[in-house]
C-alpha cells in the first residue's frame, strides 16, 4: 500500500510554491513564512529540496535530500550565507511551525515495516489505515499512523505517534486541488496535541521547470 501511494507521486519536475502559516486556535495569525518545494521523485536518485523563506523572498533555511534505493540524506542549510547546518531530528519542529521535517519530507512513506490496522474516513472518503515503524530510532516518534484514500492511496491523514503509541503530532488534507491536469494537496493543517497553535500549509502554484 505504501508502495502504491509513492506510485502516485508526480515522477516529473515540479516547484510547489505557497505559504506555512501559524496561527493561534482562534485565527490570529503569528507567522508566516513562504515556501517552494522543488520536487523530482522521478530522478535517479530522487531528489526534493524546500526553501523556507521570509516575508522579502530571502531563504531562511534549505533543506535537500536525495533518496538512494528509498533511504533519504538530508542537508540543511541556514543563516544569511545558507551555512550548512548538523542535521536535526526529523521529529524537531521546522522554523516556530508545528510541522516536523517527518511532515516535509515524507519519508515514513518509505518506511518497510508497516501493518493494515483498519479503514477509516477523512474528508467523508474511506481509507486504509496503516502503522508505520521507523527503520531507525527517532527521537519522540515510535511510528507513523498514516491514511491512504483506498480508491488510489492517495495520502490523506498521518499521525506522529510517542513511545506509548500516543498522537504526538496530526497532519491532515483539507482540500485538494487540480493544477494542470493533476490533483495536487491544496490545503494540508499540522497540529501538535499540546500546542495552542496551528500550522497550514497552503499551495498557491504548481510550476514546471
Amino acid at each position: 500500500m505504501l508502495a502504491a501511494c509513492v506510485a502516485t507521486l508526480p515522477r516529473e519536475p515540479l516547484e510547489l510554491a505557497g505559504t506555512l502559516t501559524v496561527r493561534k486556535q482562534r485565527g490570529i495569525v503569528v507567522s508566516e513564512h513562504p515556501y517552494r518545494l522543488k520536487l523530482d521523485w522521478g530522478a535517479t536518485p530522487q531528489r526534493v529540496q524546500c526553501d523556507l523563506m521570509d516575508s522579502q523572498g530571502k531563504t531562511q533555511q534549505c533543506l535537500t535530500i536525495v533518496r538512494h534505493d528509498g533511504i533519504p540524506d538530508l542537508e540543511l542549510r541556514s543563516g544569511p550565507a545558507l551555512e550548512k547546518q548538523p542535521m536535526p531530528a526529523l521529529s524537531a519542529r521546522v522554523l516556530d511551525t508545528d510541522m516536523s521535517w517527518l511532515d516535509l519530507t515524507l519519508d515514513f512513506l518509505w518506511w518497510k515495516d508497516a501493518r493494515l490496522e483498519g479503514e477509516g474516513a477523512v474528508l467523508n472518503r474511506t481509507c486504509d489505515i496503516l502503522l508505520a515503524r521507523p527503520p531507525a530510532p527517532i527521537p519522540n516518534c515510535s511510528g507513523v499512523r498514516i491514511w491512504l484514500l483506498r480508491e488510489n492511496g492517495f495520502l490523506m491523514r498521518a499521525e506522529q505517534l510517542d513511545a506509548n503509541g500516543n498522537p504526538l503530532r496530526r497532519m491532515s488534507v483539507r482540500d485538494v486541488k487540480k493544477f494542470k491536469d493533476r490533483w495536487f494537496i491544496n490545503e494540508l493543517d499540522v497540529e501538535a496535541g499540546k500546542s495552542d497553535f496551528r500550522t497550514r500549509l497552503l499551495v498557491n502554484n504548481v510550476l514546471t521547470p
